[in-house]
């Protein structure tokens, strides 16, 4: 039978000067027969959605620093029965505000974004083939990250980290947000994010710009 598919989030980088607050977290699930979508941060607490209802012990406005854990979500099937097609849905709003220095250049930053986990179909008695990461600034084009969900029941997919950056105004004052299952390519990714510049590279997955 189905178990749980677990999705660990981190705060990988962030550039000097600026605060990375969760404001709001809401899972949802496409009905009451049994799905579950769960969402635990180690620090501000839980909260659910299930056939229960939604058990709600999270302290909304949790800041979340550089290489610290944004929290782990937790999809469920139907109450661990035959489950087939979309299960729940994890939807976590953040605010990137502050003042730092990129490329010599003071930058400002006040801004919203979103991360969204969710997952492929469910397979009748197996779970998902993948954990899907969606994340975006408000008001822009999501970037997407697959994670393969290993076979037994229980392994989990990658830890995934993120890495905030800005542009600076003569460069079209860009925020960018990426995301990569790989550690060592966070110092990377930050060390060009310092100069202007978004790193493209196989290890990260892709950029999801502000208009």
């Amino acid at each position: 039978m189905p178990g749980d598919l677990n999705q660990v989030l981190y705060l990988g980088g962030l550039l000097d000067g600026l605060k990375f607050t969760v404001t709001d977290v809401k899972p949802s699930v496409p009905n009451r027969s049994g799905w579950g979508a769960n969402f635990t941060n180690p620090h501000a607490g839980s909260i659910s959605s299930n056939a229960g209802g939604d058990p709600d012990y999270l302290s909304r406005g949790f800041e979340v620093k550089s290489g610290e854990k944004i929290g782990t979500t937790k999809l469920t099937g139907k109450s661990g029965l035959f489950s087939t097609g979309q299960g729940g849905l994890v939807t976590i709003k953040f605010h990137l505000e502050g003042k730092t220095t990129v490329d010599g250049k003071e930058v400002h930053v006040n801004d919203n974004g979103y991360i969204v986990v969710s997952s492929s179909d469910w397979k009748g008695l197996e779970r998902p083939d993948m954990s899907n990461v969606t994340y975006y600034w408000a008001d822009a084009p999501p970037r997407n990250a697959a994670l393969r969900v290993p076979p037994s029941i229980a392994g989990m997919p990658a830890d995934i980290l993120f890495v905030m950056a800005a542009k600076p105004e003569d460069a079209g004052k860009e925020l960018g947000m990426t995301s990569t299952t790989h550690k060592d390519a966070v110092d990377t990714a930050l060390d060009y994010a310092i100069r202007g510049i978004f790193w493209v590279d196989g290890k990260l997955f892709s950029w999801a710009t502000s208009r």
